[in-house]
Order: C-alpha cells, then sequence, then structure tokens
C-alpha cells in the first residue's frame, strides 16, 4: 500500500487556497466531502470568516446533515489540539455554536432562507409554507379543474385542442410540465389553410386515368393513385375542421411503382413527382399544423393557467419547491446581488441545473449582469465540486453542460479548476480495467462539440495490486431473448456469491474497522440500472438459497396490500360502490376467494352491508357486520384510527411478520404515516378520493423504505446506489440503450417542441435526436457510477447478443478482460 498520495499538493490548495474561485473535479471515491470538511474549518478558523456568512450547499439533505455532523466534530478536534491562539480558539467556539442553524443545506433550503430573509421585499407571501409532493400535486389538481370550469375562455380553447387530436390527459400533463419550468420560450406560428390539396384533386384524376391506360393491373404505382384519388375525392365534401382531421391523418408512402409495369415508363416518372410533391406538402402541412397547435397550447397553459396557478398557490400562501428557486432568481435578477455570503460551497455540481447556477452566480457578483454567465464573480468567493462522469440525474433537470460552462468561466476569469484522482475506495485490480474501459471510450480532454460527455482522468488506487482476483466478469455471448438472459446471468450470480459468501468466504476490509473478516451476505450489493426483470434474479437467488433485501420500487401504489386498504376506506365512504366492498373482501386484508364469494351468492347473500344479512354464508356476513360498523365511524374517527382499527383486526400483519416480508410491512408502515399526515390535513373524505385515483391511475410511488438488513443481498438501482460503497458489489441487467419519456414538449437552449399523436412540430425530430445522445451519454455515466461502488470484489456479468451494436460492444467488460465461464 502506497502512503504518498499522488494529489496530495491539490488537496492541499483546495484546502488552504482562498484567494480564487476553485472548481474541483473530485472523481469516484477520492474523499471529497473531507475536503469540503476541512476547507470549512480552515475558513473559520484560520481566515476568519463568520460561519454565518458561509453557504454550503448539497445535493440531498442527508448529505447536509452529514456535513454537519462532521464539521462539528472536526472543529472539536482542532479545539483538542490545543494549538490554537486566542481569536482561532473563539472563532472555533463560536462556529460551534452558530452550526445548528448554519447555511449547510439544500439548494431549495438556501432559497427558502433566502426569501424568508428578505421579508416583505420579497415577491412572495409573507409567511409562506413550502408545500411537499403530495400537498402540491393534490393543489394543482385542484386548480387545474376549477380553471376549466370557471375560465370560459380557457375552456373552449382546451375544446379546440381536443379537436386536433389532443387527450386531456395530455393537455393537463403540458399544464404540469410548463409549470414547472423555470423560462419557457415564446413560439409564434401562423394556422395553415386546408385549400392547398385541392388543386391536387383534380390532377390525380388525370394521373389515375393514365395509369389506368399504360400499367399492368398489379403494379403498385397503379394502386397507389387509386388509392390516392379515393381520399382526395372523399377530402373534397368534408368542411374545414373535418379536412384538418383527414390531412393530419393522412401519411402518405413514398411514390410506388416498377417502370417494367408500365408501357410508358416516363407516365410512371411523372406520377411519382406528382406523389412525391403531394406528400412533401401534406407533411409539411402537418408540421405547420403542429408549429400552430404548439402556439396555441402556450397561448393557453403558459399565458393562461401558469399564472392562475400561481394565483392560487399565492392566495394559500404556499410555494412549491420549483417555486422556491425560480423567485430566488427572479428576485436576484430584478434587485441586483445581496451581501449574503462571504464565501458559497457548493457539493455535487454535476447534479445542477441552470437556473440553480444562476442563483449562485448573481448571489455573488457585484453588479446586477443582463447574463449572468458573463457576469465576474469576485474571486475566493465561489468553490463548487462535482464529478461530470457521475451525472446521472437528467431525469430531475441536472445538466452535466451547466458545470461545463461553469467550468470554462471559472478558469476564464482567473479562477481554478483542479483535479483529485486519488482513489481511496476501490483496489488496483478492479480499478485499473475499469480506467481502461472508460479511457477507451470517452475523450481525455473536454470536447464543446460534445459538452454532454464527460472527458475522462484515470482514478490512481491508492490501494497497490495484490495479484488478488479482484475483478470477476461473466457472460459472453448469450444467444436468447432479454428474458434467458437474464435467467442465465442470474444464474451465474448465484454461483459467484456461493462461492464467496455462502459455501467458502472471501475476506474484505471492514467499513467500520479496517479490520479483514470474512463476507457476509450483508457485504454484497446487486447494482442494476433499473428494476426491469428484478423478479428473476430475486427468484434465482433466493431459490439458490441467498437471501435478498430489495430496495423499495416505486409500485407502491400498485401493492396489494395498499390496494386492499383503498378498497377498504372507499367500501367505507361510499357503501352502494359494492365493486370497492367486494375488492376489499378479495383483499390480503381479509382473504377470501372467488369460490367464497360464490358460495356466500349462492346462498342469496348481498353485498350490501347496510342491509340486514338475514342471508347468506355466515362467516362472509360477519365481516361484512363489522365494516358496517366501520361505516359509522367513518365521519367520526381519523382515517388513521380506521386504518389502526383494521391492522389490529386482520391477520395480515401476522402473516407478513410471519414471513419475513420486510417490503410489504414497510409499505404498510408508510401507508400508516400517509394516514396519519395527509389524512390529517385534508380530512377522512378527500384522504380516500386522492387514494383512490393513485391507485386507479396505477401512478408511480416510492415504496416503503426497507429497514437495513443485516445477512441479506442489497439490490438497488443505480441512483440508489450514488455516494455508497459495498464490499462485494455485482453489476448486471446492463443494457447500454436508452428510453427517453416526455410529456408532450421538450424544451432545450432556449428552443421548443411537441409531439401529440399524428403532429410533430418542426423543432422536434431535432431535439428528440439530441435527447437521445444526451441519454445515450447519461446511460455510460450510470455504468461508471456502478463499476465504481465496490471496496474489495466487482463482480459484472456482461451478457450480449450477436446482433450487438459495435458503440455497444466498445463498452463490453467481458470483451476487454478475454474471460469466459463455461456454459452449463
Amino acid at each position: 500500500m502506497s502512503m504518498e498520495l499522488v494529489d496530495q499538493d491539490v488537496r492541499n490548495q483546495i484546502i488552504h487556497d482562498f484567494s480564487h474561485n476553485i472548481l474541483v473535479e473530485a472523481g469516484a471515491g477520492t474523499g471529497k466531502t473531507t475536503l469540503m470538511v476541512e476547507r470549512t474549518v480552515e475558513a473559520v478558523v484560520e481566515m476568519g470568516i463568520n460561519l454565518e456568512r458561509i453557504a454550503l450547499i448539497t445535493f440531498m439533505e442527508k448529505a447536509a446533515e452529514e456535513i454537519k455532523i462532521r464539521v462539528r466534530h472536526r472543529l472539536q478536534e482542532v479545539m483538542a489540539r490545543g494549538d490554537l491562539d486566542t481569536s482561532q480558539r473563539q472563532r472555533a467556539q463560536v462556529a460551534l455554536r452558530q452550526l445548528p442553524l448554519s447555511c449547510i443545506t439544500t439548494i431549495h433550503g438556501f432559497a427558502m432562507r433566502f426569501l424568508q430573509a428578505q421579508g416583505h421585499h420579497a415577491p412572495v407571501p409573507l409567511g409562506f409554507r413550502v408545500l411537499d409532493a403530495y400537498q402540491s400535486e393534490k393543489l394543482f389538481e385542484e386548480s387545474f379543474y376549477q380553471w376549466i370550469d370557471t375560465d370560459k375562455f380557457s375552456a373552449r380553447r382546451v375544446e379546440e385542442l381536443l379537436n386536433y387530436g389532443m387527450s386531456f390527459e395530455r393537455i393537463r400533463e403540458m399544464a404540469r410540465f410548463l409549470s414547472g419550468c423555470a423560462d419557457i420560450p415564446s413560439y409564434q406560428a401562423s394556422r395553415p389553410g386546408v385549400d392547398f390539396i385541392d388543386k391536387f384533386v383534380e390532377a390525380a384524376g388525370e394521373f389515375e386515368d393514365t395509369a389506368v391506360r399504360y400499367a399492368a393491373a398489379g403494379d403498385q404505382g397503379l394502386i397507389q393513385i387509386r388509392d390516392i384519388g379515393r381520399y382526395l375525392r372523399n377530402l373534397v365534401g368534408l368542411d374545414s375542421d373535418q379536412r384538418v382531421k383527414a390531412l393530419v391523418a393522412w401519411h402518405l408512402t413514398a411514390a410506388k411503382g416498377n417502370k417494367k409495369n408500365w408501357s410508358q415508363s416516363d407516365r410512371l416518372a411523372q406520377q411519382k413527382m406528382f406523389v412525391t410533391t403531394l406528400k412533401e406538402q401534406v407533411d409539411e402541412f402537418r408540421v405547420s399544423l403542429a408549429d400552430y397547435v404548439l402556439q396555441e397550447v402556450l397561448r393557453l397553459l403558459a399565458d393562461r393557467f401558469v399564472p392562475y396557478w400561481k394565483e392560487q398557490r399565492w392566495r394559500r400562501a404556499s410555494l412549491t419547491f420549483d417555486d422556491l428557486l425560480r423567485e430566488t432568481r427572479d428576485f436576484l435578477d430584478a434587485n441586483g446581488p445581496v451581501d449574503s455570503y462571504d464565501l458559497i460551497m457548493v457539493d455535487e455540481f454535476q447534479d445542477t441545473d441552470a437556473l440553480q447556477a444562476e442563483i449562485i452566480v448573481r448571489m455573488l457578483v457585484q453588479s446586477k449582469p443582463a447574463d449572468w454567465l458573463s457576469a465576474l464573480i469576485p474571486q475566493g468567493r465561489l468553490f463548487v465540486v462535482g464529478d461530470p462522469k457521475q451525472s446521472i440525474y437528467r431525469f430531475r433537470g441536472a445538466n452535466v453542460e451547466i458545470y461545463q460552462l461553469m467550468r470554462q468561466k471559472i478558469a476564464q476569469e482567473g479562477g481554478l479548476t483542479l483535479s483529485i484522482v486519488q482513489n481511496f475506495r476501490t483496489p488496483a485490480e478492479i480499478l485499473n480495467p475499469v480506467n481502461r474501459l472508460f479511457a477507451a471510450n470517452w475523450p481525455s480532454r473536454f470536447d464543446p462539440s460534445r459538452p454532454y460527455i464527460a472527458p475522462y482522468t484515470p482514478l490512481q488506487p491508492f490501494f497497490s495490486a495484490t495479484g488478488e482476483s479482484r475483478l470477476i466478469v461473466r457472460g459472453g455471448l448469450v444467444e436468447d431473448k432479454v428474458y434467458g438472459r437474464r435467467k442465465f446471468e442470474a444464474g451465474l450470480i448465484a454461483k459467484a456469491l456461493r462461492g464467496m459468501v455462502v459455501d467458502d468466504r472471501v475476506v474484505i476490509r471492514d467499513a467500520q474497522t479496517g479490520e479483514r473478516r470474512a463476507a457476509r451476505l450483508g457485504d454484497v450489493a446487486l447494482v442494476i440500472p433499473n428494476r426491469s426483470g428484478l423478479h428473476i434474479y430475486q427468484e434465482i437467488l433466493e431459490k439458490e438459497g441467498i437471501a435478498v433485501a430489495p430496495e423499495g420500487g416505486i409500485r407502491f401504489f400498485e401493492r396489494d396490500v395498499v390496494r386492499g386498504v383503498q378498497h377498504f376506506f372507499s367500501a367505507l365512504r361510499n357503501p352502494s360502490q359494492v365493486a370497492h366492498t367486494v375488492g376489499w373482501l378479495l383483499s390480503p386484508w381479509v382473504g377470501f376467494s372467488m369460490e367464497d364469494l360464490a358460495r356466500h351468492t349462492a346462498a342469496e347473500g348481498t353485498w350490501n352491508y347496510l342491509s340486514t344479512q338475514e342471508k347468506g354464508w355466515p362467516v362472509l356476513t360477519e365481516v361484512l357486520d363489522k365494516l358496517k360498523m366501520w361505516h359509522q365511524k367513518w365521519w367520526v374517527w381519523r382515517v388513521e384510527d380506521l386504518f389502526w382499527e383494521l391492522y389490529d383486526w386482520s391477520a395480515l400483519p401476522a402473516v407478513l411478520e410471519e414471513r419475513q416480508d420486510i417490503a410489504n410491512l414497510s409499505n404498510l408502515a408508510k401507508m400508516a404515516d400517509l394516514c396519519r399526515d395527509l389524512g390529517d390535513e385534508w380530512g377522512n373524505d378527500e384522504f380516500c378520493q386522492w387514494l383512490e385515483s393513485k391507485v386507479n391511475n396505477r401512478e408511480q410511488e416510492e415504496e416503503g423504505p426497507l429497514p437495513e438488513a443485516q445477512d441479506a443481498v442489497h439490490v438497488v438501482t443505480v441512483h440508489k446506489s450514488k455516494g455508497l460503497e459495498w464490499p462485494i458489489v455485482v453489476v448486471a441487467n446492463w443494457n447500454m440503450g436508452t428510453s427517453s419519456k416526455h410529456s408532450g414538449i421538450r424544451i432545450e437552449s432556449g428552443r421548443i417542441a411537441m409531439a401529440q399523436g399524428d403532429l410533430r412540430s418542426r423543432l422536434w425530430e431535432e431535439l428528440a435526436r439530441e435527447d437521445r445522445i444526451r441519454e445515450q451519454a447519461e446511460a455510460e455515466r450510470l455504468y461508471y457510477v456502478a463499476l465504481t461502488r465496490a471496496r474489495d470484489y466487482l463482480i459484472v456479468l456482461d451478457t450480449f447478443a450477436r446482433d450487438d451494436s459495435e458503440s455497444s460492444a466498445a463498452w463490453s467488460l467481458y470483451r476487454l478482460t478475454q474471460q469466459s465461464v463455461p456454459r452449463h
């Protein structure tokens, strides 16, 4: 083991240099948090910067709390050394007192503190509260429907959009998307006319007659021109709105016909030119109409709904998290800088978006710039740390290109851009092949033409190579579909883990003590890009006797235990909707089968639990009587009380405990929290309607957090693994492809485009293509994060098909390391 750090001089400069603005690129496992803590203590104790004049911004609240704890411990250690002079000791003591209320927080916490500090000068309601995700969503839904009900002009405009083929759900989704945008580009377009098609009607008839005369009966050109003529003749009798719909739905194919089937081939050439011209003009009409519809969407939603939605929030003195950032930026833009901080430090800067970066810059500049990127930041006041190779939160708005812009800005203004590369996490046997893989696929220097691709600087292992086999790559060519490949991978994982933590046990470094000890299942993490096919891995591993503790998914509202609670509340709220009563009886909370229900029906039982249960199956009627008793408490008891009444009555919790079904028990705990928090705020009726909507729409929602598993393989997505590490990491279920989702609107660099059904506005394909490129770049970064989580051993499952693309092959660790595994 080498005790000499290859970047010690850089680390010293990071801690002690307060005369420059600094951007630090800190690769995986390089100890950036320690440097942030050391620099904070140095700023306070040595430089005399009051902690109240320092802002340290982190990505997650958990990280902010960790840094506060570590700063406290470090200040206490410094004071205990006994080598501080009187002023230094006083500074440390003051900092310790200030630490609980210090501005070590997330960007949203930073913005909230700023707005609160401005008092009545801030453009927000005094004493505002911040809505959580549930509250914001509920108020949005109420406001959207209320807006349509009360604004007749907007309601008519919504109807017009529906006539263009847009669904009401898509309009609402676009409204939600635009409501969260910091800046919405304007867009101008004219409504295209439909009369252009008239000139083609007569010509099509002539071409049809010509084709009949000169083309063989089965020629595709003859068939095509007949279809075109028929479609055009049908258009003649339609009014303008009907023509629009017909033209939007008409997707002409390229001109067809084989000159060998024509007695005069020049006639076919003329027809093909006609069809090509017609297709071009119909396609252009569709694009022009999409441009016009986009303009109308923006006029309706951006100009009318978004202000209305803001008014509803302001009337309630309520802000969303997006509001915190927008209003802070707008205040600084309108009023210029506010002398609040002498030093701003930002962690995880690669996960920043343009709005957040603008706030930080405007907070520090000494003038009121029109363009924040051109504003000069005084030296020594900005310190940011990040790693563009770990920028993996595009779905939250993070933009790695903003990191690159700020990197250039800091350097051009005379600041420093530094890199730390000493990795304290991963041994050389793993890190060296990972370095080779990424160095072969990523540029070594920043490429301005591809700002979304991070340049790669190899990490340097702190732990020297010992010759042990720590990187295990399994897989290879698998002639099977995705399901078969996943089964094959799961089998290889089970075999590897049995040999490392079950039958035999490798030795790993204990994270707490640093001592060597035998590995156990709880030291293993299966890191996957997403949850697709997760059940395959879980089933096969558990079949092999390997306990698995998967992280909570995003199907909370689809779980049977949650759906059962929803049926229970809905049945109590509305006894006439017997479907909810039946749903609850069939749920795991009660456990009746379809045969049990048939038995009740055969005994002439009723499903209306309010009626007198004179007939029916006695076992079931007894339960219905219990439901009747609970119904009488619906308007008296809180929804939380009703939940716990069900919990205590049902055998389900005991069954889950016996099965050690931690996932479902965690979901029940989350359900109880929702009943308490939202039920108390909204009341039983509104809470029930909200829960019913969530379940019916199968909306995505994080499942209940799992307790730390002591002796089971952790299963986590790459996003959840960020910032974490394990002794043994298994990377599997990988696919370097992308799958981008959108609300129907894309905004990028001041450009905007829309897609809905057959309509694609003029810039849609351009923005979609750029988005795919950026998605691919992020998929590569996800792989980097996954491969840099291991402390002792890394197992990579790298299976591929014969027809994999060249780009996929370039990312194959299996091919790089030339390892193989016998197929059984």
